[in-house]
């Protein structure tokens, strides 16, 4: 049986089953450094799809690391991380001299995104704010969601 509804009720039901998850750099670093398959990863977690959002502060941050870092290795996968940046949902996000972490927490409080972060000072932040946060394992390949996420 197939379900025939309006094109604006099938789009507002599928920006309600797709989870939005606002990306931190570091947190795109883990594919080269640990191996990790984040997009599936956060899905599994989430059991939903997800659309996966970087702000122009993180993406800006990643990018001055592949033009400044010195160390081949780092420069390496930091040009990898700026590949993968680059087919996410770009944000426009003014950052007004503000840190990229507290841009992050700004937006996810904002649109109540998910955070996909590495940074255990910024995870500890949101989480006193009540953002589900998704990090790590200390080991292994696997990520952790933390919070709740309707």
């Amino acid at each position: 049986m197939f379900l025939s509804l309006p094109l604006n009720k099938v789009d507002l039901l599928w920006k309600r089953l797709v989870k939005k998850v606002l990306v931190d750099s570091n947190f795109l670093f883990l594919p080269v450094s640990r191996g990790i398959n984040i997009f599936s990863e956060v899905e599994r977690l989430l059991n939903s799809k997800a659309e996966f959002i970087v702000l122009t502060p993180v993406f800006d941050e990643i990018k001055r690391l592949t033009l400044k870092t010195k160390k081949l290795k780092l420069r390496k996968n930091a040009i990898f991380a700026l590949n993968l940046a680059e087919k996410l949902t770009r944000m426009d996000f003014e950052s007004y001299g503000r840190t990229v972490d507290d841009c992050l927490v700004e937006a996810a409080l904002k649109y109540g995104f998910i955070v996909a972060t590495g940074d255990m000072k910024l995870r500890k932040k949101l989480r006193s704010l009540g953002v589900p946060v998704i990090y790590p394992r200390k080991s292994g390949k696997y990520l952790v969601l933390e919070g709740y996420v309707d």
